[in-house]
């Protein structure tokens, strides 16, 4: 029953959220085309934003307002790029956010910590906690974080079928078709276009600011195409996309624009001076359309002009997280110029399934069966009997694990595995003995704190939010009055739980997490065979030693975990760890062996604590 509610958990867990660049790395792009523009048109957009910024104190004087320092105090254009899409579902949406949300500064504020972090990392494990502490920060400070862009795949491009940039980007706008990046932003842009082309020369306040969320909603996506794991291919279940997405984002991928130009792209988080640059070049562009728009005379306001564009996509209303098929409009004829500079830039997509596709890559998220075996030390200080010593015990056991993976369900350091496992366990003799027999060293040898015995443990691992077990509690409620408080709690869960102690470290060396209370283990011992052994009982001054046969329930509680090795591949996944826990083995029954009628004497618990090494192999499905 625990599995299955812990199943049902993750199972409310949408398509991970997969950006083409962060927030920084966003408002970089869009900085860099804003101030590269000519100076005639960089003096129409400062114009423009005076305009969209009368009344509005969270609005920066600058509309490229470069480093902010720790603590933002104001958004500025180059920022909206970022907000759009990844803060906001609509240009409607990302201007209630920009202007009214108590928590967009907020965000500002995490991400100029993470940008300063990354400059700062001296190694790739350095530069992941930077980002898995941004990523918390981020989901803490945005209400919607972790939600928002898991129903479709708005921010990717499709796999191209045609060879021409401006009918790729017409067939990508097809009705009904898959939402993608390069129908958005051609959407978006062109709605911009209209907006300013009926707002005449000099749009002022709302209608300033409007004109701005269409173009920098569409900028957003426009930027997204140019990152490595966003033109790889966007099809496949999660774990598929979610790995492809990583793989390339942080190894690069060798790609071409529709215009020839050769490149080397990366993405989210890994960006380049040349990935800054180049897609900095296609924001100036578009901004250049933009901008000419607003003059009755010129190409792009007479070919804006004859286009409907639906209306609630020129009122700004069109949702990107709740849609996932493109709106029933058809770019026509004189729209067509208007994507060829622009689109002419932008990586060429590779192909889809059964077309010489790039290799793809899954990320661990699924169900799996896995193999788990190690060896283990444990230390007690007493034994059974109140007369014995526990010392040093020596473990082995091997076993079979069912469950379901989503470590990299919010990033490389989440931890949000489920499982269940069942071992057999065989264990040595305890080294201590009894004190009391030190006179007669051949009948202490003889005596130990604890026997040798074998038996068969079950081990359940699930993440917690607050307290062990609270989504197994909560799970049964929120699954039906409230769906989306449960899939943010199991989010938090899986990224280390409301106070972030547990989320996974990165050191060169390996990995380190703290663990206590997700995962437990009880070891049946004395079930199967007799655990007998021969046990001191009665007055230290004078002992009596029994043969004794003990039943006993042995818990443990792993608190720190250590990862020095890890390899995954297209399904499988090998791993070692090194865990340091503590227990009890508390006896439920004793008996005198071969005297059924005699009353077994008092038996003690026993505290343990204990180092694990053991080796992880997973087959996913």
């Amino acid at each position: 029953m625990r599995l299955r509610i812990g199943l049902l958990v993750f199972a409310l867990l949408p398509a991970t959220a997969m950006m083409g660049w962060t927030y920084p790395e966003h408002r970089e792009i869009t900085a860099k085309g804003i101030d590269t523009l000519e100076p005639r048109d960089r003096a129409a957009l400062d114009a423009l934003w005076a305009a969209a910024r009368a009344g509005q104190v969270r609005l920066c004087e600058s509309p490229a307002a470069g480093d902010q320092g720790p603590k933002p105090q104001c958004i500025d254009l180059a920022a909206w790029a970022a907000i759009a899409g990844d803060h906001s579902c609509s240009p409607e949406d990302l201007l209630v956010v920009v202007l009214q949300s108590d928590w967009i500064l907020k965000v500002a504020a995490v991400t100029a910590h993470m940008e300063s972090g990354l400059a700062k990392a001296k190694n790739e494990a350095e530069r992941t906690n930077v980002r898995v502490v941004g990523d918390l920060g981020l989901e803490r400070s945005d209400p919607e974080y972790s939600t928002r862009a898991g129903a479709n795949n708005a921010h990717f491009l499709l796999p191209r079928s045609v060879d021409d940039p401006t009918e790729y980007a017409v067939q990508s706008l097809t009705p009904g078709s898959e939402l993608n990046a390069m129908a958005l932003y051609v959407l978006f842009h062109v709605a911009a276009l209209q907006r300013m082309s009926h707002a005449g020369d000099a749009p002022e306040g709302a209608e300033a600011r409007m004109a701005f969320a269409l173009e920098l909603f569409a900028l957003h996506f426009l930027e997204d195409a140019f990152a490595a794991g966003h033109i790889a291919g966007s099809w496949g279940n999660a774990a598929e996309r979610k790995g492809t997405h990583d793989y390339y984002n942080q190894n690069g991928l060798d790609a071409e624009s529709w215009n020839g130009a050769y490149m080397i792209l990366f993405g989210d988080g890994y960006a380049r001076d040349a990935d800054i640059e180049r897609g900095g070049e296609a924001v100036r562009l578009s901004l250049v359309e933009f901008l000419a728009a607003r003059r009755s005379d010129s190409e792009e306001a007479r070919r804006v002009a004859v286009v409907t564009v639906q209306a609630d996509v020129l009122g700004g209303k069109f949702d990107v997280c709740k849609s996932t098929k493109m709106p029933s409009w058809t770019a026509t004829e004189s729209v067509k110029p208007l994507l060829q500079e622009v689109v002419g830039r932008t990586p060429v997509p590779y192909r889809g399934p059964g077309y010489a596709s790039l290799p793809r890559f899954r990320a661990e998220i699924g169900p799996f069966i896995g193999v788990a075996s190690g060896a283990e030390a444990l230390w007690s200080s007493t034994g059974f009997t109140n007369n014995s010593e526990g010392g040093v015990q020596g473990q082995l056991d091997v076993g079979v694990r069912l469950g379901l993976g989503l470590d990299a369900l919010l990033g490389s350091n989440g931890d949000g595995l489920v499982f269940v496992e069942a071992a057999f366990v065989n264990q040595s003799r305890s080294s201590g003995g009894c004190p009391p027999c030190e006179k007669d060293p051949l009948v202490e040898q003889f005596v130990p704190g604890s026997p040798a015995r074998s038996g068969l443990q079950f081990r359940l691992r699930l993440p917690f939010w607050l307290i062990p077990g609270d989504l197994i509690l909560a799970a049964p409620v929120l699954a039906f009055t409230d769906p989306k408080a449960l899939e943010k709690m199991a989010i938090t869960a899986a990224d280390g739980g409301l106070i972030p102690w547990q989320t996974r470290i990165s050191t060169p060396i390996g990995d380190v997490q703290f663990v206590a209370g997700r995962e437990v283990g009880v070891t049946l011992f004395g079930y199967g065979t007799k655990d007998a052994f021969l046990g001191v009982v009665g007055d230290p001054s004078n002992p009596e030693v029994v043969p004794l046969a003990v039943k006993s329930l042995q818990w443990d509680f792993p608190v720190v975990e250590y990862r020095p090795f890890r390899e995954y591949g297209t399904r499988y996944t090998f791993a070692t760890f090194v865990q340091l826990g503590f227990g009890f083995d508390k006896p439920i029954s004793a008996v005198l062996v071969e005297q059924p009628g005699v009353p077994a004497p008092p038996l003690q618990t026993r505290y343990l604590a204990y180092l694990r090494i053991f080796f992880d192999g997973r087959r996913y499905f």
